[in-house]
């Protein structure tokens, strides 16, 4: 049986109606508005970006991963060949960057190759007014480097979320990074105050997503960013 988007998102949206209520003492927390904020990621990462397995990590010794998911890329870029046709560009058979030498995925793809999903792990950063600063994003590349062995550098990809764009300066140094890591710009949910509830429908989407140059070339001829552009996800599974 498929299940639709909308469908999937009922259920999202129900257990964020239920964290929300039963933490309604707490709403003005940064706790509070964390949680609720990694709770938004997963159901956007799970509905647009088809992650499964996700799972919400927190705490003081999360060893600064908030949510960790599988990735199953295959399935993306089955998708947009579907829609936009093969990817016609010649991909090399590898790829080099930042003095780091990698295999497009694609290329494992067109051979037949049976694909793992993509480790995932994410850190979302939840605020309300300061633009995530190059201190945050050389902590994210340490926090990849003590997880993930150089060998598995190429089955694992790092997210950011966050409610802001990323800065040009975030922008430089991000590309400089001998990582994939990918900057999600998710909007917060937004409070209605005149029926006192959280705008599950019309908040908390993905506004912006952003590949550095190493995920970029990892993920080229998958075409992430046209299949959000295009709402690609709104097929039935």
């Amino acid at each position: 049986m498929k299940i639709s988007l909308q469908h999937i998102r009922r259920l999202n949206n129900v257990a964020i109606e239920q964290y929300i209520t039963s933490n309604k003492n707490i709403h003005g927390s940064t706790v509070f508005q964390g949680t609720l904020y990694e709770n938004v990621v997963m159901r956007e990462l799970g509905q647009k970006l088809r992650m499964s397995s996700l799972e919400r990590i927190g705490g003081a010794h999360d060893g600064g991963v908030d949510i960790t998911a599988e990735w199953n890329i295959a399935g993306i870029e089955a998708k947009m060949s579907q829609v936009l046709g093969a990817y016609a560009d010649h991909i090399p058979k590898t790829r080099s960057i930042n003095g780091v030498r990698l295999t497009p995925i694609i290329n494992k793809i067109n051979q037949g190759k049976e694909l793992i999903p993509l480790r995932t792990l994410i850190q979302c950063k939840a605020f309300t007014s300061a633009k995530i600063a190059p201190k945050e994003l050389r902590e994210l590349a340490g926090t990849f480097s003590s997880l993930v062995p150089d060998r598995e550098r190429d089955k694992t990809i790092m997210f950011m979320c966050s409610p802001h764009i990323l800065t040009a300066d975030g922008v430089k140094l991000i590309n400089k990074l001998r990582l994939p890591l990918i900057y999600l710009q998710i909007g917060l949910l937004q409070f209605m105050a005149k029926s006192n509830k959280f705008d599950l429908e019309g908040s908390g989407h993905i506004i912006s997503y952003y590949e550095n140059e190493y995920a970029m070339k990892l993920l080229e001829g998958c075409r992430v960013a046209e299949w959000l552009k295009l709402h690609a996800y709104n097929h039935p599974y």
